[in-house]
């Protein structure tokens, strides 16, 4: 009986212990990532006479970086993009880089000779809490 009644008395003060455990929620490698960024946005045209006149444009932009549509990507600038283990994607004409809180990101778009740089570079403003992920 004795022995009932002190398993009964620590079952009793675990509870408790065990309702009140905060739970924490999973690691996500994206979080660091998230947020507006502060950036220069710099475009010129390449190419040969033909391609019309030349053109230079630069101008400072805030951009965001958000989650992407899977669980491993990030939606930067309408693209989903899946980052290596240095922060780096790269695909036919376009790269991007995020390292601590700077973002860089280049893409060329055109062909026969002619077309447009776009890069941004810049650096991270503040972070979004993003309530669906």
């Amino acid at each position: 009986m004795v022995k009932n009644l002190k398993a009964l008395l620590i079952i009793i003060l675990l509870i408790p212990d065990i309702i009140s455990c905060d739970r924490e929620e999973p690691f996500d490698f994206r979080d660091k990532y998230i947020g507006q960024y502060q950036v220069t946005e710099v475009r010129q045209s390449y190419g040969f006479p033909q391609c019309g006149s030349n053109y230079y444009s630069r101008r400072d932009t805030i951009i965001i970086v958000g989650y992407g549509q899977t669980d491993s990507t990030l939606s930067v600038l309408g693209r989903d993009v899946w980052l290596d283990s240095n922060g780096c994607y790269n695909a036919y004409h376009y790269s991007l880089r995020l390292w601590d809180d700077s973002i860089s990101s280049f893409y060329m778009s055109g062909g026969l000779g002619c077309g447009t740089y776009v890069t941004y570079n810049g650096s991270r403003i503040s972070e979004i809490t993003m309530s669906s992920r």
